[in-house]
């Protein structure tokens, strides 16, 4: 006897065949119908997801992610949307206990980690697989941790906006709906093993982040955006001057805190110590829930030899995020000798 409908996976694809069968096929303990949006694929993508049991609808590529995950949306039927996207997959074995977390969840915009793979252990976040998780790596060596509301409830009032980086959650807090954090990882392959693709990924999201710049400039979100973008093109002078201009109208603003921890980060990369140890203590005091910030927070204590500092933020980080497998390994580090207090430049501001 067929289950009742519970949940719609809504997809938007571009010349993604290959991929196609392991979402599909692979997610189909979670999914009651699968919707496929085909924003212009030139190979088969469209034909193969109708084989594979999805209904297929092709949308006109307008630089507008937002538009394209939107149209999806309106395709949904079922009570509660799942969005994943080609190159990302939960494993087997969290699909049935989310299934039944779904199923008894009332109505909630529920933020899943998404684990980004890469083999660049000089990302702030990095950390190695785990043996138990290498059969989702897909041979990647360690991953960065963002996260994103990935599960909602289906209607009018759950439209995603912004052009690139796309986000669902701002329309579900004006619906008043509360968002929750599961602990189901996404796994995302999308950013190893094809430099090509990342490199052409790269300059597409900056050609439409200034784009979304141009049309809401004052936009705090896509001003963030637009640093991390920068960083990324290795335009960290351009980058730290957003930052501040950023953090100088809004200090305590919705992604003050991130753009406080980004400019931590960087001053910690010029040797600047004092002036890292400031922003990320301004970035905690806006938003004590982030972990990463915590653990940058123990390492530039460390590093300029405040032993007793980097400990006792060390045990804050394990009151407040026990279960992180990083902890532990930055407990050995804290607990080592103490750093040279002359790093890159001592406490240079």
């Amino acid at each position: 006897m067929p289950r009742e409908p519970l949940i719609s996976l809504a997809v938007i694809v571009r010349d993604e065949a290959a991929a196609l069968p392991r979402l599909l096929d692979g997610h189909r303990e979670l999914w009651d119908e699968a919707v496929v949006v085909d924003t212009g694929s030139s190979d088969d993508s469209a034909a193969l997801a109708r084989g594979l049991g999805a209904r297929v609808e092709a949308f006109a590529w307008c630089d507008d992610f937002s538009a394209a995950r939107n149209a999806a949306l309106a395709l949904c039927r079922g009570p509660w949307v799942l969005v994943l996207d080609a190159d990302e997959h939960i494993a087997p074995g969290d699909q049935a206990p989310l299934r039944e977390r779904i199923a008894a969840s009332e109505p909630a915009g529920l933020v899943l980690p998404q684990w980004n793979y890469t083999d660049d252990a000089g990302l702030s976040g990095w950390h190695p697989v785990a043996p138990e998780s290498a059969a989702e790596a897909n041979g990647a060596s360690g991953y960065v941790v963002s996260h994103q509301v990935r599960v909602f409830p289906a209607g009018p009032g759950a439209r995603y906006s912004g052009r690139v980086h796309e986000t669902v959650e701002p329309a579900l807090v004006a619906a008043g709906l509360p968002v929750a954090r599961l602990g189901t990882p996404v796994h995302h392959a999308g950013h190893c093993g094809n430099p090509a693709r990342e490199a052409a990924r790269r300059a597409r999201d900056g050609r439409l982040l200034r784009l979304k710049l141009q049309e809401d400039p004052a936009n705090p979100r896509a001003r963030y955006e637009m640093a991390a973008q920068l960083l990324g093109e290795e335009r960290p002078d351009l980058a730290q001057r957003l930052l501040e201009a950023l953090v100088a109208e809004s200090p305590d603003g919705p992604r003050s805190a991130d753009a406080w921890s980004l400019l931590g980060r960087l001053a910690l990369a010029e040797g600047k110590a004092a002036r890292a140890l400031e922003a990320f203590t301004r970035a905690i005091a806006l938003r004590p829930d982030l972990p990463e910030t915590w653990l940058d927070l123990v390492r530039v204590r460390w590093l300029t030899g405040d032993q007793p500092g980097a400990q006792a933020a060390l045990g804050e980080v394990s009151r407040l995020f026990p279960r992180d497998p990083r902890v532990a390994a930055l407990a050995a580090q804290v607990q080592a000798l103490p750093a040279d207090n002359n790093f890159k430049g001592g406490s240079g501001t």
